[in-house]
């Protein structure tokens, strides 16, 4: 692979580049339910846009402490990629007495399927990623 890398052209990195619109999905089997989760990856800035909402801080003498709520971090990361089902339904909102697609999330899955979730919603994000040296 890193020689087809290495032979490739500016004018066809840059057509990879422009090409390069569209996200990764994954369908996922809830077992328990017996539903299918469509997820979509997130950018970048998505993905840190969500971890710093997620991400408390407090003062505490002189420092600052930073903690990441990770089910929260795992409900938006969720909320934010899934392509189907519409967990901002307005059954499921009325069922749930919810007022978010997020809170519908937290009241319906358990906490292992929220971080099972969440780490395909990261995987399909390109974390957990190798990436391949190219050679000079």
């Amino acid at each position: 692979m890193s020689t087809e890398m290495e032979l490739l052209t500016e004018e066809q990195v840059l057509q990879r580049l422009l090409d390069a619109d569209t996200l990764p999905e994954r369908t996922v089997l809830l077992e328990r339910l017996g539903i299918p989760v469509k997820l979509r990856g997130l950018t970048g800035k998505q993905v840190f846009g969500i971890r710093e909402r997620c991400t408390e801080r407090k003062e505490k003498r002189g420092q600052t402490i930073e903690r990441l709520d990770e089910e929260l971090f795992n409900v938006s990361l969720i909320a934010a990629s899934t392509v189907s089902p519409n967990w901002g339904n307005p059954q499921l909102l009325a069922k749930f007495q919810a007022s978010t697609a997020e809170e519908v999330i937290k009241r319906i899955l358990l906490a292992g399927e929220l971080s099972a979730l969440g780490d395909v919603v990261l995987d399909l994000s390109g974390f957990n990623t190798e990436l391949e040296d190219v050679k000079n």
